[in-house]
């Protein structure tokens, strides 16, 4: 018997000894994990001030960051959900893609506007760090949650990857937010977050994401 078979039996037999939930059931699950997320998401962002916080920055340069952060969740999100061809899932070489590259991608993409405005004042990160983590960790949950005990392998793989994508769209709350884009505190408040909720997203991938030997 090939790995891959194997892999194919896990999955039907886990399958099998689980209750059937309809698309339609599955739908309305994820919609309202999703849903409850986003809301929370956007309720801590505006609790600590919402875009008028970044006044300080001209709103065209701003918006032009947020929408380059936008395209990197999109690819990020494509990664980590697309499961391609394979009932099995992605290769390890493509889940790895978004973890690794999404944090330098981050950092680069806000050098580009660094020294175009008079930054409005000096911060080492933590506040935008804080909430980085809190909109990505929201989300990470619902996504974990919506798709506990689906997969057959690289479990911890697949919740890197989906940490990524979790924070990438977290990237974009704190480039609303924050007018800075020094390197420093880019470090600090934009990548250090998305490392981190990529590293919580292993973590709950290999803990819940996996399906368990019966």
């Amino acid at each position: 018997m090939t790995p891959s078979s194997t892999v194919r039996d896990r999955i039907l037999a886990s399958a099998a000894k689980q209750p059937s939930r309809t698309r339609a059931q599955g739908r309305l699950r994820a919609s309202v994990a999703y849903g409850l997320a986003i809301l929370a998401s956007i309720l801590y962002f505006e609790s600590w001030g919402g875009i008028s916080h970044s006044a300080g920055r001209p709103k065209s340069l701003t918006f032009a960051i947020a929408g380059g952060a936008t395209l990197m969740a999109l690819g990020a999100s494509t990664l980590g959900f697309w499961r391609g061809r394979s009932m099995t899932g992605r290769s390890q070489t493509l889940l790895a893609l978004g973890p690794l590259i999404l944090p330098w991608a981050t950092l680069a993409w806000l050098f580009l506007f660094h020294g175009r405005y008079v930054e409005p004042f000096a911060r080492i990160g933590w506040r935008c760090a804080g909430l980085g983590f809190g909109c990505g960790a929201a989300l990470l949950v619902a996504i974990v949650w919506v798709r506990k005990r689906t997969l057959a392998r690289h479990a911890a793989l697949h919740g890197a990857a989906l940490g990524a994508t979790a924070a990438a769209w977290s990237a974009i709350l704190i480039d609303l937010w924050c007018p800075l884009t020094n390197v420093p505190h880019a470090l600090v408040g934009h990548v250090a977050p998305i490392i981190g909720i990529t590293l919580l997203g292993a973590l709950l991938g290999r803990l819940v994401l996996g399906i368990r030997p019966r």
